[in-house]
């Protein structure tokens, strides 16, 4: 059972490292359990259970059902997985969630037991070395792919040329998903097609890894308006000709009349001194306005407005710490993400 092969050599080190007990009490059979295990831990004669969530890796994309099970638990949620980015440890020990890594880093606080560990090296999960799907020119692929369900049984070429990439990549790309379990291989018409499988899944997963591999690669530089007035007025004085899309909290506040932005995020393959002197904004490396390089094909996945594609935005919602952004990255899944 993959939940087995990743909790229990993290127990072993959690245990090496604190000298705290961990007992497995039960081991959850079948997906449709709420809980993956049942633990026991003990220091002295104090002794808590916890309800365990096992992961290989937990995305910030997954927050917001991680702080449902916390409820539903009654705060006795244990989160175990091999590696936890620093941002989201932060994040689950604020909210008071449990949590143990492969590393040995750990936070809990119960009733008479408690225990942070912070100093142990951690690495990222690595791909393997022949993989480049989740490499920027990978991340492209899926991205298309996302967008348009049958693009999978076209071309390559026609692929290559939808998703901006090299089409000597397509065959690979398209055996690494299968690989990880988003493409099967199913009939229509007495036809082999290829169908994308646990769609959502693979969003939520490009939502994390486009925020920390490809959407760095895009920034060209971050700014501020010149005055508060340009910032309260930032989407009535942008003309429909100035190429540009709005991405993140600003596409959010356009979509769903629901959010307030406190970042302005713009795409643009535009001049960047005619943007500034069009927008009213000048360089600051701690700005609120940021501007990054459309990396979809503009051509193929034009938006009714001037924001980004509904996708792009809610992946970059739903990644975000923010609780108002992540409600409404689900506002824009609601409408638009099908």
């Amino acid at each position: 059972m993959k939940e087995e092969q990743i909790l229990l050599p993290v127990l072993t080190r959690f245990t090496e490292i604190t000298g705290i007990e961990a007992r497995i009490l039960r081991i959850s059979e079948g997906k449709k359990a709420s809980f993956d295990a049942v633990l026991e831990i003990s220091r002295g004669q104090q002794n808590y259970i916890l309800e365990v969530d096992v992961k290989s890796e937990i995305r910030t994309a997954a927050l917001s059902s991680i702080l449902s099970k916390q409820r539903s638990t009654d705060g006795k949620l244990l989160m175990v997985s091999r590696y936890i980015p620093a941002p989201m440890k932060d994040e689950l020990k604020s909210h008071g969630i449990s949590y143990i890594e492969g590393s040995g880093n750990c936070y809990i606080e119960t009733r008479g037991i408690y225990v942070y560990v912070n100093d142990q090296k951690t690495a990222p999960l690595k791909m393997a070395e022949e993989t480049k799907l989740w490499a920027p020119s990978g991340m492209k692929f899926i991205f298309a792919v996302l967008m348009d369900k049958e693009l999978l049984n076209s071309s390559y070429r026609n692929i290559a040329y939808t998703a901006g990439v090299a089409l000597g990549n397509i065959g690979s790309f398209i055996n690494e998903l299968k690989r990880e379990g988003y493409v099967i291989l199913g009939t229509r018409q007495k036809q082999e097609v290829l169908l994308l499988e646990n769609r959502m899944m693979l969003i939520e997963k490009w939502a994390d890894m486009y925020r920390a591999i490809l959407r760095p690669k895009q920034l060209v530089g971050k700014f501020r308006f010149n005055n508060k007035e340009d910032r309260t007025n930032w989407h009535r004085q942008v003309a429909a000709d100035m190429g540009i899309y709005w991405g993140a909290e600003t596409a959010g506040a356009i979509l769903t009349k629901y959010l307030s932005p406190q970042i302005y995020t713009i795409y643009s393959d535009g001049d960047r001194f005619e943007l500034m002197k069009k927008l009213k904004i000048v360089p600051d490396q701690n700005g609120e306005v940021e501007l990054l390089r459309p990396f979809w094909n503009e051509e193929v996945f034009s938006t009714d407005g001037d924001t980004v594609p509904p996708l792009l935005a809610y992946a970059e919602l739903i990644s975000s710490f923010d609780s108002r952004n992540r409600e409404t990255a689900m506002r824009i899944k609601e409408k638009y993400v099908k």
